[in-house]
């Protein structure tokens, strides 16, 4: 938004510690790396919980598929969409619906919205998915 010269945040509307960049917002933020903690622990996955000073989104995504085995690796191609389009969402309604940043919300989306997937044929996400995290939870 910046280098279009549109209104922005100052700083990231989930953390408030550094300037918003794409890469910050889905894998440095410290809001982005809780909700991927709790949702990759939640799965068995916590190997893979993107660490502070990490490189690129990209990078960490390709590492992540690279160390789980073949079986997995679909579903949690799936997954990291899933969780990086809730965590942008969320980010939106904190800038233009004033909501407050919340780890929870974001993961009950990611159930939620796991599961729409699932019903429309994402069947390796679904393996990943909801057999690891309780709608209800």
């Amino acid at each position: 938004m910046a280098k279009r010269g549109l209104p922005h945040p100052a700083a990231c509307p989930l953390c408030d510690q550094a300037e918003e960049t794409i890469q910050h917002i889905l894998g440095s933020c410290v809001f982005a790396r809780q909700v991927w903690t709790l949702i990759l622990h939640e799965l068995g996955l916590s190997a893979i919980v993107p660490q502070p000073g990490s490189t690129r989104f990209s990078n960490w995504w390709c590492q992540s598929i690279k160390s789980v085995g073949k079986n997995l690796r679909k579903g949690l191609n799936s997954l990291i969409l899933l969780v990086a389009w809730e965590i942008w969402k969320h980010r939106n309604a904190c800038v233009f619906e004033g909501a407050v940043p919340c780890v929870q919300q974001v993961r009950r989306a990611v159930v939620e919205e796991g599961s729409v997937w699932c019903l429309a044929g994402a069947s390796a996400l679904q393996d990943l998915l909801l057999r690891r995290l309780p709608v209800g939870s």
